[in-house]
């Protein structure tokens, strides 16, 4: 289940509401997830993003957002050129769509983002020399964004991600740019399933105020464990995993999200 640089203010009088947020042009050979983008929607509102349209700077290379398509507020939506590759290598994403027909330079270029009315939202020409983070080039991270509410077709405004990036979660680089500081929530949150009642998938979501070893389990109401969905160690930021119940019952089910200071549970309902 499920949820493109940044334009000029001098051409705008403000920032869009859906920004290009992390791009992955050259993929490292022992992790090729091959290229993907990922926008995000930095408003309080969710935004229908039917028939928006990337490009890249030919204008006969273009991806279509499938009907049906709600950006939720807050929420990162990732555009992958290859679904098979990009799973494999980011098993625990959820909230990607495919498949982009056409891949991103590794010198660099112009990617850029419609919407259905082919108004241009917000495009990033980004490059692999100069000023950008010459390390996404090959060596493992991507491009990612520092700051979303920051002019994103600025250099200075990205940086090269820890690992492999942050696909459909809060970037490993992100600031404040009024502290500038690195932001970590300050709270641990374990979030309703959506959608619940599910059949069979269902998306969980949980918030980690700092790096943390972490399990997340479900169990049915006799306390028996039922699936193992994360086991292991996990950064500060929020995280969402896919579970798909195709093999078990209908019924009521406990998620539990366990950490070595904290212990997190909710309910949710299986209807068949």
């Amino acid at each position: 289940m499920l949820v493109l640089c940044v334009i000029s203010t001098a051409a705008y009088a403000q920032l869009p509401d859906v920004v290009i947020n992390e791009i992955n042009f050259n993929s490292p050979p022992d992790a090729d997830a091959e290229d993907w983008l990922e926008i995000f929607n930095r408003t309080d509102s969710d935004i229908n993003i039917s028939g928006w349209v990337l490009k890249d700077s030919n204008d006969d290379n273009e991806f279509i957002i499938p009907s049906s398509t709600t950006l939720a507020a807050g929420a990162y939506l990732v555009l992958v050129t290859d679904s098979s590759a990009f799973r494999g290598n980011h098993p625990n994403v959820v909230q990607f769509i495919g498949t982009v027909d056409f891949n991103f330079s590794n010198g660099g270029e112009l990617l850029r983002l419609y919407d259905d009315s082919a108004t241009l939202v917000d495009q990033v020409e980004y490059d692999d020399e100069g000023d950008w983070p010459t390390e996404a080039d090959g060596d493992g991270p991507t491009l990612e964004l520092i700051d979303p509410d920051e002019n994103n077709d600025d250099a200075s405004n990205w940086a090269a991600s820890t690992g492999n990036g942050t696909p459909g979660e809060a970037n490993s680089r992100l600031i404040s740019s009024s502290e500038d500081e690195t932001i970590f929530p300050d709270e641990f949150i374990l979030s309703q399933n959506y959608p619940n009642p599910f059949n069979p998938s269902t998306v969980i979501s949980y918030q980690l105020a700092v790096n943390s070893k972490v399990q997340l389990a479900v169990y049915d109401m006799l306390g028996r464990e039922v699936a193992v969905l994360i086991n292991g160690l996990k950064s500060a930021g929020t995280h969402t995993v896919e579970f798909n119940a195709t093999n078990i019952p209908s019924g009521i089910y406990i998620y539990k999200l366990e950490t070595e200071n904290i212990s997190l549970t909710r309910r949710m309902t299986l209807i068949k």
